[in-house]
């Protein structure tokens, strides 16, 4: 089975045109329901955009569309830049599973620029830390398959499925990988590329809270999702945890408004996540 350096690091295709091109096979143990997590399908098409951008600058925020379902076999994402202007790029990338597209992105990357403003994100006050969470085990027969790529601690809130009242959930999280309990993690994962790719499958980690009110399972799924980033993703790193605290604006007619914010586990802000969903309850 791919873990995700595995995936992540292989190299895309350029063109002289401009355009990338990044392949990937898509195996069971990255399946969420019987589609490929979305959090992956978002770092295929920042892993492409990121090879037609180049190394720099920082990316700024990923907008993204699922139009369709991404199936296990081939995956490709093509990316092209729309514009390069003085500061600030910005570049498309389709996702394609198998001859039909899944998922439209737009990848906006801006260079920094001395400013007075400035206003900051503080963490949510009166969580604990990792260290004194258990992890929650994973369940093969219970949880999608992607969740065994990752660790998780529940510092606050309702599991999906509960019949409990709404309340915002807060997750720590990070790549299982970047920390084996035995040997050293892949040297792919300390890449700024990967690391990038790997924050921004990590911002889509979460189930929505509102999930927490149903007393039997449901399917849900991502409609739109725009992700914005307040520190350079490309220095996070996968073996750190990261803290997810997520919270439905409003939900109804099946579908939920939902806003996470990221922090790692020194209180720096790393990024924001909106998202619509879609509940088939």
């Amino acid at each position: 089975m791919a873990n995700f350096s595995d995936i992540a690091s292989r190299p895309a295709a350029t063109s002289p045109d401009g355009r990338a091109e990044f392949a990937a096979e898509i195996e069971a143990g990255w399946l969420q329901g019987r589609v490929a997590f979305g959090g992956l399908q978002g770092a295929l098409g920042a892993i492409a955009m990121r090879a037609a951008v180049g190394d720099a600058p920082m990316l700024r925020a990923l907008q993204a569309t699922f139009v369709g379902a991404v199936q296990p076999g081939p995956a490709r994402a093509i990316a092209s830049v729309v514009r390069r202007g003085r500061a600030v790029v910005h570049a498309q990338c389709t996702l394609w599973s198998g001859d039909a597209p899944a998922a439209l992105f737009v990848g906006l990357y801006g260079a920094a620029r001395a400013s007075k403003v400035r206003v900051d994100m503080p963490s949510p006050e009166g969580l604990q830390g990792p260290d004194a969470l258990r992890e929650t085990p994973y369940m093969p027969d219970r949880m999608p398959g992607f969740l065994q790529h990752y660790a998780q601690r529940w510092a606050g809130g309702a599991p999906p499925y509960s019949g409990r009242p709404y309340r915002p959930a807060s997750l720590w999280t990070r790549l299982r990988e970047a920390a084996p309990a035995t040997g050293e993690p892949p040297a792919a994962l300390a890449t700024p590329a990967v690391r990038e790719a790997n924050l921004v499958a990590v911002a889509d980690l979460p189930p929505s809270p509102a999930l927490s009110m149903l007393e039997s399972r449901a399917p849900g799924a991502s409609l739109t999702w725009l992700l914005e980033f307040v520190e350079d993703p490309r220095t996070v790193d996968p073996a750190a945890w990261t803290l997810l605290h997520t919270e439905t604006r409003h939900a109804a007619d099946g579908y939920t408004s939902q806003t996470a914010r990221l922090w790692d586990a020194a209180g720096r802000p790393l990024a924001v996540s909106h998202q619509t969903t879609a509940i088939f309850d």
